[in-house]
């Protein structure tokens, strides 16, 4: 009779094992990469002049509020 002990199965991974382990790795460089991204971004991006105005659209609603009266 044999007994599965740890050092001989040590070796051997499942494959439920082995998705996980590459789910881990997939998503630990997701969110190295996004990081690594952001940070380029954000430090090629040019500073707003504050005299440049950006222009605001008004919600649709206050376009027509002015057209209708109460009856």
């Amino acid at each position: 009779m044999t007994y599965n002990t740890s050092a001989q199965t040590s070796g051997h991974l499942s494959g439920a094992d082995r998705a996980i382990a590459a789910l881990f790795a997939a998503g630990i460089m997701f969110i190295a990469g996004y990081t690594l991204v952001r940070v380029s971004l954000a430090q090629s991006a040019t500073p707003q002049d504050a005299s440049v105005i950006n222009p605001v659209v008004p919600h649709e609603a206050t376009l027509w509020a002015d057209g209708f009266e109460a009856p």
